[in-house]
């Protein structure tokens, strides 16, 4: 007999708790950001930095790469590894496919790229979950993974 947890005994991450994850998440991920920056300016220089001015356009787009490509990391580290970015593990929740498992990295590129639109589109794509059957938001459905409650702590009452 197969303890794998089933998607009928699986608990669907409420939307409350993926939002606060989300905030929980940008408050690091913005952390990380400034680090990045530091290095990126340190590496071109801080005379070269002139962005408020607009007159270093490789610096600008430098630094909105590096920000995207920290971003991809942080999360698909965190996705493929444990299910769990720091943000999921305070509000106990955890993204997998539905037999258990852990993404793909092709699974977090889809959640990666969908997600901005679904939280830009006056959060349609998470709101979303309110009115689907499996309570799936977009990045869910495109990705075809799911968000629950960790397995490690039950549901609170």
């Amino acid at each position: 007999m197969s303890s794998a947890p089933t998607t009928a005994t699986l608990i669907i991450a409420p939307l409350w708790r993926r939002l606060a994850a989300i905030m929980y998440d940008s408050i690091v991920l913005l952390g990380i950001w400034v680090f990045t920056s530091f290095l990126v300016l340190a590496a071109f220089g801080i005379e070269n930095a002139q962005v408020a001015q607009g007159s270093n356009v490789f610096y600008r787009y430098t630094v909105f790469a590096t920000m995207l490509g920290t971003a991809f990391l942080f999360f698909g580290w965190f996705w493929t590894h444990s299910g769990q970015t720091i943000g999921m593990q305070a509000w106990k929740i955890k993204v997998q496919n539905a037999d258990g498992s852990a993404i793909s990295w092709l699974q977090v590129a889809q959640r990666y790229v969908i997600a901005p639109f679904a939280l830009l589109a006056l959060a349609l794509g998470y709101l979303w979950m309110l009115f689907d059957a499996e309570r799936r938001t977009w990045p869910d459905m495109v990705s075809r993974s799911i968000v629950v409650m960790s397995p490690h702590f039950p549901r609170a009452a």
